[in-house]
């Protein structure tokens, strides 16, 4: 991981034009600007550690980071999967306490670091920066509950279902798109599963005509039929996705 310095200038721009950043005041922004530091880091290269001191808040400015639990297997439980313009880190950097989880790349990536004094002093005197750093923690304990709900105790079809289900875009008939936001690997271990059970039930979904696998590219043919296999993913609210960041620095 290594810091790259940027002009003030050119924070300042970066800053303004990530969503995160928004709606606040002028000298808010100058000042953050002022505290920021532009981080390279390397696709596989961790971010930090469990255990570690949240001191600083990370924001995506392109690439990806997964945040997750290592298991005592060796394997991991993903937690999120953070793209362009999202934050992560935030509860424990709020509450004062160290890291519960462990961030690595999942793709080159930029990143903002901002100290977390300052940001903590910047908060209390911005009501819409401190009300944009609730947000982040609310909408990650919302994926969680809802990455609990979709994944126990259901079957691995009724799973996979589900998420297909929450990523359904607003208005979409039966028939849409859905782009997996890292491998499948990353997904399945999100959902609970591993790679090898991910790939047979998708591919008994696709035999049975209700999706198309396309590397990456689930074209959902029949969402009537999701339904069927989990009618109770109806009740659970409707997840942002995005495909491959197109940010600043993107480098595809």
């Amino acid at each position: 991981m290594n810091a790259t310095p940027l002009s003030l200038i050119r924070i300042s721009e970066i800053i303004s034009r990530l969503d995160y950043f928004r709606g606040l005041e002028a000298e808010t922004q100058r000042r953050l600007a002022a505290a920021a530091r532009h981080i390279l880091v390397d696709r596989d290269q961790p971010v930090f550690h469990r255990g570690m001191p949240a001191d600083t808040l990370h924001i995506v400015v392109s690439g990806q980071i997964k945040v997750f639990l290592p298991q005592s297997n060796g394997g991991e439980k993903v937690v999120a999967l953070v793209a362009h313009g999202e934050s992560f880190g935030v509860a424990p950097l709020w509450l004062g306490e160290a890291h519960m989880a462990d961030a690595v790349a999942n793709k080159d990536s930029h990143l903002l670091t901002l100290d977390r004094f300052v940001l903590l002093q910047e908060a209390r005197k911005d009501c819409v920066l401190a009300g944009r750093l609730m947000d982040a923690v609310s909408r990650r304990v919302m994926d969680l509950m809802r990455n609990l709900e979709s994944c126990s105790p259901k079957s691995a079809q009724q799973r996979i279902a589900c998420y297909l289900l929450q990523r359904r875009p607003p208005a979409a008939g039966v028939h849409y798109e859905v782009l997996l936001p890292a491998t499948k690997r990353d997904v399945a271990t999100k959902l609970n599963l591993t790679q090898e059970t991910f790939s047979r039930v998708l591919r008994q979904l696709a035999n049975e005509g209700i999706i198309e696998v396309h590397g990456r590219l689930i074209r959902v043919l029949a969402a009537d039929r999701l339904t069927t296999l989990n009618p109770a993913s109806q009740r659970l609210g409707k997840v942002e996705y995005s495909t491959d960041s197109h940010g600043l620095y993107d480098r595809r």
